[in-house]
């Protein structure tokens, strides 16, 4: 199964084994190509162990990824669509994933470096059962008219995105081919960086841009603008 098939199957996991991913599979894990939004912006990932994180979740895994970024205009979003694209490539390989918004580094153990800061992390591993969706019927999400000013079929890939207590905090304007993305102020620009990096994943297309001019969305930030 491809990345773009994995959208319409991928779920958070909550359930591992205790089993660590074997070392070859972590070699290819690290040598996966990420493309970002910003590629100016300095981005690090660490696969660390599980001594090294501090979570109070009642789970967790005997590895995980640790993410770091310099903090300019735009990071947080970078962040969600450069690590989608890894969360959907781990569960490719058979493993279960889930965004871990609250886990932190050991204060023991934590490293600043090259001038980068830790944002978040990626749990992984070996799942316990299937982790995989065969169905739509598990999918709890807004319909396409609620996250769009055109129910655009398009916008589908964006619409099953995971985001922080199933948040979906996007919204999408159309202008001719062009379509404006925008953040919920109340929510997080990683998650509308995780709902870009599905309509990339799902379009050869995809084109990034700012606009020169764009309207005012009462509540919301500008991301930025797509062409598909």
């Amino acid at each position: 199964m491809n990345l773009n098939e994995m959208i319409c199957h991928r779920k958070s996991c909550r359930s591992f084994t205790n089993v660590p991913v074997d070392a070859a599979a972590i070699e290819t894990i690290k040598a996966f190509p990420m493309k970002p939004l910003y590629p100016e912006i300095k981005v690090r990932m660490d696969i660390v162990s599980r001594d090294k994180v501090k979570c109070i979740c009642p789970w967790t895994t005997p590895q995980l990824i640790a993410i770091y970024s310099e903090e300019a205009d735009g990071y947080l979003e970078n962040i969600g669509f450069l690590f989608q694209q890894m969360d959907l490539y781990l569960q490719t390989l058979g493993l279960g994933v889930c965004w871990l918004g609250m886990g932190r580094m050991n204060p023991k153990t934590a490293v600043t470096v090259e001038g980068m800061k830790f944002v978040i992390m990626l749990a992984f591993g070996h799942p316990k059962g299937d982790q995989l969706r065969h169905d739509f019927k598990g999918f709890k999400r807004k319909s396409l008219a609620q996250i769009a000013d055109t129910p655009d079929s398009r916008l589908e890939p964006a619409r099953l995105a995971p985001s922080a207590v199933n948040s979906q905090p996007w919204y999408f304007t159309h202008e001719g081919d062009t379509i404006h993305v925008y953040c919920s102020r109340k929510g997080s620009r990683l998650d509308a960086g995780i709902a870009l990096a599905h309509l990339y994943v799902a379009n050869e297309g995809f084109r990034f841009f700012k606009a020169d001019q764009i309207t005012d969305l009462p509540g919301y930030s500008y991301i930025g603008s797509v062409t598909l």
